[in-house]
């Protein structure tokens, strides 16, 4: 088959390599289409530790199971998205009644090869089936829409008839606003930088209020969402959030945040939330999306061949997905 490989910082080949052995337990999955998203920039770009050597990058995944052991919900022939986060199953977390949080999980695209590839093998029970409904445009945002919203649930914040602001204009941001509205917030906010992605706001709910932080109305929102994590950003969620209001932080485009707004946190009795992958939420965002209550359409701004990866991860445009068709 053919993929992109990774051979050290910047330096993306596209080759052939032998098709993955299935092993027990385990799917081959013929990929239909694979998002490029910033965290495979820093991997290429050298800036995130513990990444398999000439791994191959990927972990936006849509395609069609074609080999492999069956489960009851996943047959051969299934259009599915990939769960890329893989538990362990030997550390202390993972033997626990019930299962905990896994303590050294493995992910496809960073520890093991991933979707920039004609096929991926995929643990069987890591697959979800996709309803015909849904295209492969919509299909392939449902692994950057699944964390955010993930974060929303396991948050635990009261969502239905609130307030909520979203500081963040990319996808990330969107998924927030999407999730927020869905779980039937009254009233949702979106702080953008710039007003370059209004019209994608507009598209995905009209009822979105947009604003900048500075006209962002001060201490309003129940729940104030950090989709960025810069300095500015956290600053901008802290300040429209309500006094004893919860601050979930998601993003961490900066590893450190300076002028970090500690007096009000402590003043305002202000709680802050971090969150990442968050299990569960995969059958729930799926059935959303195919009942129409989430959308994801026009979201993919830039479809590439596989030959084109390199330079489009070294060149990058600033599109809010780029895809890779197979």
């Amino acid at each position: 088959m053919r993929a992109v490989i990774l051979y050290g910082k910047g330096d993306l080949r596209v080759e052939e390599k032998p098709l993955p052995k299935l092993l027990s337990g385990t799917s081959l999955v013929q990929i239909t289409a694979a998002g490029i998203c910033a965290t495979d920039r820093e991997v290429t770009a050298g800036r995130i530790p513990d990444i398999a050597p000439r791994v191959v990058l990927g972990h936006e995944i849509t395609g069609v199971v074609v080999a492999g052991d069956e489960s009851a919900t996943i047959h051969t022939g299934d259009n599915v998205v990939v769960d890329t986060v893989d538990p362990c199953r030997t550390c202390k977390a993972c033997l626990e009644t019930p299962a905990s949080e896994c303590l050294n999980p493995g992910e496809l695209g960073f520890t093991a090869d991933g979707g920039w590839a004609e096929y991926v093998r995929v643990t069987t029970s890591r697959l979800h089936k996709v309803p015909n409904n849904l295209s492969w445009k919509e299909a392939v945002i449902t692994e950057p829409f699944v964390i955010p919203f993930g974060a929303l649930l396991a948050s635990g914040a009261k969502i239905a008839g609130n307030r909520v602001l979203v500081v963040g204009g990319g996808l990330a941001g969107v998924a927030f606003a999407s999730g927020a509205f869905a779980l039937g917030a009254d009233r949702v906010d979106v702080s953008l930088r710039t007003p370059r992605r209004r019209e994608i706001f507009d598209s995905i709910d009209p009822n979105i209020r947009l604003t900048t932080s500075d006209l962002l109305e001060k201490a309003a929102a129940d729940l104030s969402i950090d989709s960025v994590g810069n300095t500015e950003s956290i600053q901008t969620a802290i300040s429209g959030v309500k006094n004893h209001g919860l601050i979930v932080c998601y993003g961490f485009s900066e590893e450190f945040a300076n002028h970090f707004p500690i007096a009000d946190v402590v003043l305002r009795n202000l709680r802050l939330s971090g969150h990442t992958n968050s299990r569960g939420a995969w059958p729930v965002l799926i059935d959303l999306l195919a009942k129409g209550t989430i959308k994801t359409s026009g979201l993919v701004d830039r479809v590439i061949s596989l030959d084109e990866v390199p330079d489009a991860v070294v060149n990058w445009q600033g599109n809010l997905r780029t895809v890779i068709k197979f």
